[in-house]
């Protein structure tokens, strides 16, 4: 009997479903953020849940919360360069 590991796949979904979420929420940081990492779901993923320092060590799920605008901020600077 073959014991597969189904994290794999609730990853996926899980990943999706915040996909999801963030697409209904705030489409236009959905659209920078797909545009920028080339329509890469599981990159997508992993730039949102990890802490980064110009949100002061949030993660930019967590910074949605707050404010959305910041992390369209940190999406444009990306895109144009600008890390002043």
């Amino acid at each position: 009997m073959s014991h597969q590991n189904t994290k794999p796949s609730l990853e996926k979904h899980t990943t999706l479903t915040e996909l999801e979420h963030l697409k209904t929420e705030h489409f236009d940081i959905y659209q920078e953020l797909m545009k920028q990492f080339k329509f890469d779901d599981r990159v997508c993923y992993e730039w949102l849940t990890k802490p980064k320092p110009f949100l002061k060590g949030k993660s930019p799920f967590e910074q949605l919360k707050i404010n959305a605008d910041e992390v369209m901020d940190m999406l444009v600077r990306m895109r144009t360069g600008d890390f002043s």
